[in-house]
């Protein structure tokens, strides 16, 4: 969900690599923390934009929330 709309609904089934196997390599290359999300993206995506809100779910689970930020943008001077 990206502010509350729904755009696109798969199941990890379909994905080309397992959860496990993204968790794995990214960790590999940098560190992840709680709350960090891999984006896997997804057929025809929708692009996000700074201060979008994105919500993920999985059945069995809270949903996660997060705002999106820029990091190219220059937050201080």
């Amino acid at each position: 969900m990206i502010n509350g709309k729904l755009h696109r609904k798969n199941t990890v089934d379909h994905m080309t690599f397992t959860p496990f196997n993204l968790v794995s390599f990214h960790s590999k290359v940098m560190s992840l923390l709680p709350g960090d999300l891999i984006s896997t993206g997804t057929p025809g995506a929708v692009h996000i934009h700074e201060g979008d809100e994105v919500e993920c779910q999985i059945n069995g689970f809270a949903s996660l929330k997060n705002k999106c930020q820029d990091l190219k943008i220059k937050t201080h001077a």
